[in-house]
């Protein structure tokens, strides 16, 4: 156990120092479900991920935001309902209740629906007389009022307006943190998961049959520069897609899993 923690804190830490170098990140988070450790090419980047069989202690422990859980744990995730599950058969993976917010819309006309700074659910602002809710955000071209949502270059920030708003980074701006742990069963068993090229997290999971690029036919002992998928192996550079949807692409661009984005919808 000892061990095991110490190989997975190893992993997390190099995670952290390569995204220090802002390589994008984004399409990889799940490769931490399995313990893989990064292999960096020149850039500092990661070229592929070696990956080992994985060990019961991870299978029956969640993983979030650089922390472990146990089975029956809360998940320590701002306003989300979470706790770890799972059991020998499955493995852990997060499960969560959706937040039940008050109100959607604004009662009053003239008002409009906006977030307080730590709020989970938006609530209602209205102008007053002195001015506070006239204020405004600035930012590429687009004015936001208090409250209101403010969508950077950053897929993986989250920004909202505020009297005190200085622009990406700074007050008012958050980390996204992905509940990637709801799909760990799935990723543990070789499932890939779904991303929109724009967005910062996962948005589903693949587990079926794919088409597209042919598997290599006789692959060679040493098969870690190859995807891995559903028990083929496939060169660098193949594209695979989902058989019943077309919409997603796969591309082999950092073994041994295939990144899949969705590119239209059905």
């Amino acid at each position: 156990m000892k061990g095991f923690g110490l190989t997975l804190v190893a992993v997390l830490i190099q995670l952290s120092w390569i995204a220090a170098k802002e390589c994008d990140l984004r399409f990889f988070e799940h490769y931490e479900h399995k313990g893989c450790k990064p292999v960096l090419g020149e850039d500092g980047c990661p070229t592929r991920f070696q990956c080992e069989p994985l060990s019961n202690e991870l299978r029956l422990k969640c993983l979030h935001n650089s922390k472990l859980y146990n089975l029956g744990e809360l998940i320590d995730q701002k306003c989300e309902h979470c706790t770890c599950r799972g059991d020998q058969l499955r493995g852990a993976e997060i499960e969560c209740a959706d937040t039940d917010c008050p109100d959607w819309e604004p009662k009053d006309k003239s008002c409009y629906m906006g977030y307080k700074l730590g709020a989970c659910c938006p609530t209602e602002m209205c102008p007053s007389g002195d001015g506070d809710q006239q204020k405004t955000c600035n930012y590429n071209g687009k004015s936001y009022k208090i409250g209101q949502i403010i969508r950077t270059e950053n897929p993986c920030e989250s920004c909202v307006c505020s009297e005190d708003w200085t622009g990406s980074q700074g007050k008012g701006c958050s980390k996204v943190n992905c509940l990637t742990g709801l799909y760990a069963s799935e990723i543990r068993r070789g499932c890939l998961p779904v991303y929109r090229k724009n967005t910062c997290c996962a948005i589903d999971i693949h587990c079926g049959s794919v088409q597209g690029s042919s598997p290599v036919t006789n692959p060679s002992k040493n098969t870690d520069e190859l995807c891995h998928y559903q028990e083929k192996f496939y060169e660098k550079g193949s594209k695979v897609y989902p058989t019943k949807d077309s919409g997603v692409e796969c591309t082999c661009s950092v073994p041994p899993d295939f990144t899949c984005l969705r590119t239209q919808y059905n």
